[in-house]
């Protein structure tokens, strides 16, 4: 069994974590801390996964992991950046009722979320939002990160990071009842594989790394989010159903599943995922193989 240090036994109580945990991420700890000292600029470490593969708690492992190591990081998700419901109504006169759910690329303020990148690498002060999901709108501003002082790693986090747009020739075909019946004209996803090719791909330019947690099939999500739904419920006492949740990840269902096609190709480190986020294989762009 591998000799935990307090801060690691710690961070697994907190986060309700098998002590293993600690183990299964070992070699991305060490993908990272070379990364690390290899960067001679300010760091953009990505993470991208589907739904409720684990990408905030390693992002918050890392962000502890480095802290401790004495380098100066911090950590945001993508969907700190959602807009809030008013603003989402908005999309919704513009271009599909759909868009009134968070989520797909077009609910972010994506804009904002490249300008706190572009001053993170130039080492200006930078303010990264805090999304209450419980609420469905963004926590008050009092409550948003501010960084005054220069950091040396930002790891940021999302479910469709990296992904590229979708060819149109895949947009023509239903991948599932949300889209037979919310989308029988092809409108939403066509709009979103648009708002993708778009300013996200700017966004995805300013990453320097990218590490995917590969959840291997859409048939994981469910469970992995219900379990996630059911967290925060214990914890805010808000949440969606049973219900709720598999009709909220129909739309997830066609990035993902492009997602889990094309990332293994495009990442610098993937961690494959069993149906319990056991990882049972890591592979390097760099090296040969998995290791």
């Amino acid at each position: 069994m591998t000799c935990l240090a307090p801060w690691q036994a710690q961070f697994c109580k907190i986060f309700q974590l098998p002590f293993s945990y600690v183990t299964q991420v070992e070699k991305a700890l060490g993908w990272l801390e070379k990364t690390v000292e290899r960067s001679e600029t300010p760091l953009i470490v990505a993470i991208s996964g589907c739904q409720g593969s684990g990408k905030s708690t390693l992002s918050a492992y890392m962000v502890a992991y480095l802290q401790k190591s004495g380098v100066l990081a911090e950590s945001v998700s993508i969907d700190d950046f959602y807009l809030s419901q008013s603003q989402r109504k908005v999309l919704v006169s513009n271009y599909h009722p759909a868009f009134e759910t968070r989520g797909a690329p077009g609910t972010h303020d994506v804009k904002a979320a490249i300008q706190a990148l572009h001053n993170f690498k130039r080492n200006k002060p930078f303010v990264l939002p805090r999304f209450d999901k419980s609420t469905d709108n963004p926590f008050p501003e009092s409550v948003w990160t501010t960084v005054s002082s220069p950091i040396d790693v930002l790891i940021i986090e999302g479910w469709f990071l990296g992904i590229p747009a979708q060819p149109e020739t895949l947009l023509v075909d239903a991948c599932n009842q949300f889209e037979v019946h919310q989308d029988a004209t092809s409108e939403y996803r066509k709009q979103v594989n648009e708002f993708l090719a778009l300013d996200y791909q700017c966004l995805f330019g300013l990453f320097d790394k990218l590490l995917f947690l590969n959840g291997k099939s859409f048939e994981h999500v469910y469970n992995w989010r219900l379990e996630q739904e059911q967290k925060l419920v214990m914890k805010t006492g808000k949440g969606m159903d049973q219900q709720q949740v598999q009709e909220f990840i129909q739309s997830y269902q066609r990035l993902t599943q492009w997602g889990i096609e094309q990332l293994p190709k495009l990442c610098d480190l993937e961690l494959v995922l069993d149906a319990t986020r056991n990882v049972t294989a890591v592979f390097d762009a760099n090296e040969k193989g998995a290791f």
